[in-house]
C-alpha cells in the first residue's frame, strides 16, 4: 500500500490500497452483490474448514491452490517495498528529515520496544522446542554472514536470496540520499507509477482471497492431525491477546500521560480509525483520521499554527506507515510458535537477533509482511508450509494485526509533532502506572498460556516406543514371544538343523532377538517387541507360511547360541565382525550406518569431530557389554576411560560421570528421540559405517543363500522402503487408516 501523501502535494486521486474493497455498492444493491470482501474472506475460510472436515485428505488436492495465492502474494512485494520507502523518505526536505529524527527516534524505540518485549513474554506460554535428536556436521547449517543479510552488496542478490533486512536498508539508505536531489519530480512519478501497479496487482489477487482462503482452510482441516489444533488455539489467542493490549490498554494509556488528552478521550478520537481499519481489515484506510486526530492533539497542546505544523504531521504520518506498523512485528511469536511446532532448537545466536530480523521484516504495509514470513523462516531452518501456517491463521490473527498498526500510527503522528515543538505534558506517574499494569495484564495471559499447555498441547510422548507393527502384517502371523533376563535370556531348542526344510517340516521359524536394540528389536510403550528386524522377522514367517517363535539372547552367548542351533537365525542389529565371518554364516549386509555418540543436548556441538572428542582430557565412554563394541571403542578412542554397561537404560543416571556412550546413528538416534536431553552425534572422521546382517548357524549356509535372495525380493517389493521410512526415519506408516473425515463416517455407518 503507497505511503500516505501530504494533502497539500498529494496527487487528487492515489491509487487504490492493497486489500481495499471495491467501491462502495449503490444503494440499489442488494443481497450477495452488497457483501464485502472480508466478508467474502471469511465466508471462503469457514467453507474450506466445513469441505476439509467433510471430505478429510481427500481435499489435499487443493493444496496447489493455497500455494499459488500465497505466491501470487509475494510477486509484488518487492517493487512496493521498496518505492514505498524511496517515496516516502525521498521526499523529505533534508532540513526537515533531520529534525523530524530527532523528535523521533525515541518515540519509535519505545514503541519498537514495548512491543517485542509484549510478543517475549506472552511467548512465555509456548514450551521452549525440544533438542535436537541428531547432530551431524553436515546438519550443522554455517551462519549466514550479518553482513549479507544487512548490508546490500548485490541487490539482486539480496533479491534473490529473500534478504529482507539487506533489502530494507537499501531503501532506506537511497531514500535519505535521494532527499538531497533537487530535480526529482521524475523519480517520483515513476515510483508513484510502480505503487499504484503493485497496488493493482495486489487488488486482483485480493479478490481472489475467498478462493485461497478456501483451499488454505480445506487442505488445513482435512490433513491437520489432531493434536496440532491445540497448539494453533495457543497460537492464536496469545497473539490476539498480545496485539489488543498493545492497541487498546498500553499505548493509549502511555500516550494519555504524555498528551493533553485522557484515556478515553484518546480512544474516542480514535474510534472513527479503528472502526473503519476492523470493518475493511485494511490498516491504511484508518489514515485520514489519525491524521485529523493528531491535528487536534496538536491545536489542544498549542504547537503553532503554519505549514510547518502540517508538513510535520504529515511527514509523520508517512514515515509511522512504513516503521510503526506495529502489529507486523508479530512475525516474531509466528515464529517462536512455528519453532516449537517444527521442534527447531533455537541457537543464542538466532535467539538474539530474531527481534531485530522480525523488526526489519515487518516494514511495509501487512501484506508485504508474507516475504518477512519466507525470509525469517528459511534463516531459521524452518519448513516452507510456515507461509501456509501464516495464512490460514491471517483471517483472524489480521483483526489485532490491524488494530494495533492504527493506534501504532496514532502514537507517532500525534507524538512527534508535540516532541518536535516540545510541546509534551507528561505524567510520570500515570506512565509508569501504566506500563506496569500492563506488565501485569501480559503476565497473567502468559500465565493463563503456560496453565492451559495441559489442555491445548498434548505431552510430547515418546514417539519412538509408541511405534507397532503394521496391523496388517501381524494379523497373517502365529507367533510365540519367549521372555528372558539378562544371563538366562534364551529359552529356545537345542539341535535343529538349520535348514528351510527343517523350518518347513516343523512349521516354525525360530528368531532370535535381543530387547535392548532401538529402533531394530524393542519393546514399546504398550509392550510389545517390535523394531525393524521384528518386522522382517514377521515377514519372513509369514513368506515361508509358518509360525513365528521369537527367542531372546544376550549378546555374550549369542555365539554359542548360534553354535547350539537354539534359533535358526539372529536379528536385532547384529554388526559384521572378522570373528563371526570365520567361525558363524552371515547375510549379506541389509543396513550400515556410521558410529555415533549419545551425549547430553547442551554439549552435542562439543563432539562433532574425532579428534577433538581424543584431545578432551579425561574423556569417558561408556558403552553396552557387547563382544563388538568394546573392541571398537578401544580402538577409536585408546586414551579414554571406559565403562561397560548392562544396557543404555542406564544412561541417564549416569550423565554426570559419563561424556559420551557409543552407538551406531540409528540406533543411538532412536535412542535420543526416547530420552530427551541427549542427542545423538555422527563425528566426522569415526571411520567407515557399521554393517548389519542376519546370523545363522555355521553351517547354514543353504537358508543363508535363501535369505539373501529373500533380503533382495524386499528391496524390489518395496517393503524394506517401507520399514526404513517407518523405523528408521520416523516418518508415518503409508498403510496407516485415513484420518476421520465425515463423508467415510457417514458411509461407514450406512453400510454397517
Amino acid at each position: 500500500m503507497p505511503s500516505p501523501q501530504p494533502a497539500s502535494r498529494a496527487s487528487p486521486a492515489g491509487p487504490q490500497q492493497a486489500g481495499a474493497e471495491p467501491a462502495a455498492p449503490d444503494a440499489a444493491k442488494r443481497g450477495i452483490r452488497s457483501i464485502g470482501l472480508p466478508v467474502w474472506i471469511l465466508i471462503g475460510a469457514a467453507a474450506g474448514v466445513v469441505c476439509g472436515v467433510l471430505f478429510g485428505e481427500r481435499v489435499a488436492v487443493l493444496q496447489p491452490v493455497g500455494s499459488a495465492y500465497a505466491m501470487m502474494l509475494q510477486a509484488a512485494v518487492y517493487p512496493y517495498l521498496l518505492c514505498s520507502m524511496l517515496y516516502g523518505l525521498g521526499r523529505l526536505m533534508p532540513a526537515m528529515a533531520r529534525r523530524l529524527l530527532s523528535a523521533s527516534w525515541g518515540v519509535y524505540l519505545f514503541m519498537w520496544g514495548v512491543t517485542f518485549a509484549t510478543i517475549w513474554l506472552v511467548a512465555r506460554a509456548i514450551p521452549a522446542p525440544p533438542p535436537p535428536s541428531v547432530l551431524t556436521p553436515e546438519s550443522v547449517h554455517p551462519p549466514v554472514s550479518l553482513l549479507d543479510l544487512l548490508i546490500p552488496a548485490n541487490l539482486f542478490q539480496a533479491l534473490g536470496h529473500n534478504y529482507v533486512p539487506a533489502i530494507v536498508v537499501f531503501a532506506i539508505a537511497y531514500g535519505v540520499a535521494i532527499q538531497k536531489i533537487q530535480s526529482k519530480s521524475a523519480l517520483f512519478e515513476i515510483l508513484g507509477a510502480v505503487q499504484t501497479a503493485s497496488v493493482t496487482i495486489w487488488g486482483w489477487i485480493v479478490r481472489l482471497a475467498p478462493i485461497g482462503m478456501f483451499a488454505l482452510f480445506a487442505t488445513a482441516a482435512g490433513t491437520i492431525e489432531p493434536d496440532r489444533l491445540g497448539g494453533l488455539l495457543l497460537y492464536v489467542g496469545l497473539f490476539l491477546t498480545g496485539t489488543l493490549l498493545l492497541a487498546f490498554v498500553l499505548l493509549p494509556a502511555v500516550l494519555a500521560a504524555l498528551a493533553p488528552l485522557g484515556y478515553r478521550e484518546i480512544l474516542k478520537e480514535l474510534q472513527p480509525a479503528f472502526v473503519l481499519a476492523l470493518v475493511t481489515t485494511l490498516s491504511v484506510v484508518a489514515l485520514p483520521f489519525v491524521q485529523k486526530a493528531a491535528e487536534r492533539v496538536a491545536v489542544l497542546a498549542g504547537c503553532p499554527e503554519g505549514e510547518e505544523r502540517t508538513d510535520i504531521i504529515q511527514a509523520s504520518l508517512s514515515v509511522s506507515y512504513v516503521l510503526a506498523q506495529l502489529g507486523n512485528y508479530f512475525l516474531y511469536l509466528l515464529m517462536l510458535y512455528a519453532a516449537f511446532l517444527h521442534k527447531v532448537r533455537l541457537t543464542t545466536t538466532e535467539q538474539v537477533l530474531l527481534p531485530f530480523w522480525s523488526l526489519l521484516s515487518g516494514f511495509g504495509s501487512p501484506t508485504a509482511t508474507v516475504d518477512g514470513v519466507v525470509f525469517l523462516a528459511s534463516w531459521l531452518r524452518l519448513p516452507s508450509d510456515v507461509l501456509d501456517l501464516y495464512l490460514e491463521t491471517w483471517t483472524v490473527t489480521r483483526y489485532g494485526q490491524v488494530a494495533l498498526s492504527v493506534m501504532g500510527f496514532a502514537f507517532a503522528t500525534t507524538l512527534v509533532p508535540l516532541v518536535y515543538f516540545r510541546k509534551l505534558r507528561p505524567h510520570p506517574l500515570a506512565g509508569f502506572g501504566a506500563v506496569a499494569a500492563s506488565a501485569a495484564l501480559l503476565g497473567l495471559v502468559a500465565l493463563g498460556g503456560v496453565a492451559l499447555r495441559a489442555v491445548l498441547l498434548p505431552e510430547i510422548g515418546d514417539e519412538v516406543l509408541r511405534r507397532t507393527l503394521d496391523p496388517q502384517l501381524v494379523r497373517h502371523v502365529q507367533v510365540t514371544l519367549e521372555h528372558g533376563t539378562e544371563g538366562e535370556m534364551t529359552t529356545g531348542t537345542v539341535g535343529r538343523a538349520p535348514t528351510l526344510s527343517a523350518i518347513h517340516d516343523s512349521g516354525v521359524l525360530r528368531v532370535g532377538y535381543n530387547p535392548y536394540v532401538i529402533p531394530l528389536s524393542y519393546t514399546n510403550e504398550y509392550g510389545d517387541l517390535v523394531g525393524y528386524d521384528i518386522a522382517f522377522a514377521y515377514r519372513l514367517a509369514r513368506d515361508l507360511n509358518v509360525r513365528l517363535e521369537l527367542i531372546p539372547f544376550d549378546w555374550q552367548d549369542l555365539s554359542r547360541d548360534l553354535a547350539d542351533e537354539r534359533f535358526d537365525v539372529a536379528m536385532g542389529g547384529i554388526y559384521i565382525t572378522d570373528e563371526r565371518l570365520q567361525t558363524l554364516t552371515v547375510s549379506h549386509s541389509y543396513y550400515q550406518s556410521p558410529v555415533s555418540l549419545i551425549v547430553r543436548s547442551d554439549r552435542a556441538s562439543d563432539f562433532l569431530e574425532r579428534d577433538a572428542i581424543i584431545a578432551m582430557p579425561k574423556l569417558r565412554l561408556a558403552v553396552f557389554d557387547d563382544p563388538v563394541v568394546v573392541p571398537m571403542v578401544r580402538r577409536l578412542f585408546p586414551e579414554a576411560m571406559i565403562e561397560v554397561v548392562p544396557d543404555y537404560n542406564v544412561l541417564p543416571a549416569m550423565s554426570d560421570r559419563i561424556d559420551a556412550a557409543i552407538w551406531t546413528l540409528e540406533q543411538a538416534r532412536s535412542w535420543a528421540a526416547a530420552h530427551p536431553g541427549f542427542t545423538a552425534v555422527a563425528p566426522a572422521g569415526m571411520g567407515g559405517p557399521i554393517l548389519f546382517a542376519y546370523l545363522l548357524p555355521r553351517d547354514a549356509g543353504s537358508l543363508r543363500r535363501y535369505l539373501d535372495q529373500w533380503l533382495e525380493l524386499k528391496i524390489s517389493d518395496g517393503f524394506r522402503h517401507a520399514q526404513v521410512d517407518y523405523w528408521m526415519k520416523g516418518k508415518r506408516r503409508a498403510e496407516r487408516r485415513p484420518r476421520w473425515n465425515l463423508l467415510d463416517a457417514l458411509l461407514s455407518a450406512q453400510h454397517g
